[in-house]
Formats: structure tokens, C-alpha cells, sequence
């Protein structure tokens, strides 16, 4: 295993291209030895020349081969982030390629793990977390099949995986804030409002419209309690359960989102304000995956 892994990083250390035979390939360098020796063992000059026609054009095809990737260059690597166990999407643009099909099959490396993309450009990791790729590995057999070839391009990115989203959402818990100048719970009167006077323009919400399809008249609550729901999200450093609880976090703040309902989170490293933006969702949320 140790020369296997030392072996593996020395092949990484520049953008080498390797070429293999395919089993077809296989099949063809097999044919091409053993015309040879028998145009060798005959004295059979006619056959010596057709292996020796056959011979070029398989040089030929390896050239063409390594051409395919060597004409390649990659410009950035950018992985979207994403949850544990969903697709992310990888946007690979590049400086240069070959003309002709681009059928590659790419995988992005690190130095631990391997992930292989498909053809829509997409690769599911398995836990969260952040991930570091620092090679970028295309294989191909083209564009004749009879090879397959391989590089390393050296690359340097970064994947943020956030906890898995759970199917079915824990209920949040709303901690009631007041806005300036709203008045407090305690001092409400029968159905949330102090007082009424008469209509003068004010906003429509402001409109006790129970009353007006009574008497048909506009008349303004006054005093009444606006509240605002804020969401705290808090993870101890002594939970017991602690990827069930940043998965269950991760779904709220989702949530929250959806319902246009500020949120922060307290973590022992950060400490957010409430906010209901997507970037203030994409901060929580790549900080769940580095707790």
C-alpha cells in the first residue's frame, strides 16, 4: 500500500499523460507481434511490410491519443455548495481543447478521496464537510478507442458540504421580538388593540376590517402589537447528537428562508445577527459544515 500511495503522488506531481492499451488495443498489439515474427520466421517480406504499414498507424493513434489531452487547459474549477447526500454542481472552464467529441471521464482528487463526475457535471458527497481537490483527472479513449489515456491536472478548490437536510422539519421555536415604538403584550386590550380612531390614510394593515364589515365604517387600530418571529439557532460544544442536531439546524434555516423569517446562529467560534437574506443562509450554513 505504501509504494502504491507513493507511486500515486509521484504520477500527480507534474501533468504527465499515461496510455494504457484498451482490450481492443490489446488485441491489436498482439496481431502486430505476432505478424512479426512470423514475417521474420517465413522470410515473408510482403507480410514484414504490411506489419510494418500496420505498426505506423497504431504509432499513429497513440500520437493522436496523447494530442487529445495534451491540448488540453483548464482555467477554474468552481463546486457550488450543497448539502450532504445532493448533487453539487462543478463548473470547469478551459483555456484550450481539442477538437473533435469531448468525451472525458473526470474525476476530482484530493488526497484522501476520489469523485467521479457524470456527464451533467454533477458529484454527490457523502457527509459534510469541506473538501479540498487539488487534482483535476481526466481519462479517454479517444478518439479511437484502442488507448486510454490519463492525466493530472493540477488544480486547487475547494467543496463546501453542508449536513444532510432531514425529510420532515422539527417545528421552530418563534422567540417574540418587539419593534420600536410597538407596544407590549402585557398592555393589550380585547381583541390586540388599545384604542380605534378614524381612518386618515394609514397603511391598510392598520385597518380593524372586522369592525368595517360590521358598521361598513374605516377605523384604525391603534396601539396594537406588531410582532416580528427571530429564530435562534445555538449549537453547544457538549452535544451528544451533534450531526443530527447541525442536520435539523440546516433544515430550519432553510425553512426560514422560505418564510421570509430572520434567523441567527451561535456557535463556540461565531456568533451571527438575525438576518433573512441567502447570503446570511449560505454564511450559517457553511459554518454548520465546519462545527
Amino acid at each position: 500500500m505504501k509504494i502504491k500511495a507513493w507511486f500515486k503522488k509521484q504520477t500527480k506531481k507534474k501533468a504527465r499523460i499515461y496510455i494504457l492499451p484498451t482490450r481492443m488495443g490489446g488485441y491489436l498489439n498482439g496481431l502486430i507481434f505476432l505478424m512479426f515474427l512470423l514475417s521474420l520466421g517465413y522470410s515473408n517480406n510482403l507480410l514484414l511490410i504490411f506489419t510494418l504499414i500496420l505498426f505506423g498507424f497504431n504509432l499513429l493513434w497513440v500520437i493522436q491519443t496523447h494530442y487529445y489531452l495534451h491540448a488540453l487547459r483548464p482555467d477554474t474549477v468552481v463546486i457550488h455548495d450543497s448539502f450532504a447526500g445532493e448533487n453539487a454542481v462543478v463548473e470547469i472552464s478551459w483555456k484550450s481543447t481539442p477538437d473533435g467529441p469531448h468525451q472525458w471521464e473526470i474525476s476530482l482528487e484530493s488526497y484522501a478521496e476520489t469523485f467521479r463526475l457524470g456527464r451533467t457535471g454533477l458529484v454527490a458527497f457523502p457527509k459534510r464537510g469541506v473538501w479540498d481537490f487539488f487534482h483535476l483527472q481526466l481519462r479517454t479513449e479517444m478518439p479511437f478507442g484502442l488507448y486510454r489515456a490519463w492525466i493530472y491536472l493540477p488544480i486547487k478548490t475547494r467543496a463546501y458540504v453542508y449536513p444532510e437536510k432531514l425529510k420532515v422539519s422539527p417545528p421552530i421555536q418563534v422567540l417574540p421580538s418587539l419593534n420600536e415604538g410597538d407596544i407590549s403584550s402585557l398592555l393589550k386590550g380585547p381583541d390586540d388593540y388599545l384604542n380605534l380612531s378614524s381612518y386618515q390614510g394609514e397603511e391598510s394593515r392598520k385597518i380593524y376590517w372586522k369592525h368595517y364589515a360590521r358598521s361598513g365604517e374605516l377605523l384604525v387600530k391603534e396601539g396594537e402589537e406588531f410582532k416580528t418571529p427571530e429564530i435562534r439557532f445555538h449549537l453547544s460544544s457538549d452535544n451528544k447528537d451533534k450531526e443530527w442536531e447541525l442536520s435539523k439546524m440546516a433544515t430550519q434555516m432553510v425553512q426560514c428562508l422560505k418564510a421570509d423569517t430572520p434567523f441567527m446562529l451561535e456557535t463556540p467560534r461565531l456568533k451571527t445577527k438575525h438576518d433573512k437574506s441567502e447570503r446570511h443562509l449560505k454564511e450559517c450554513l457553511r459554518e454548520l459544515s465546519q462545527c
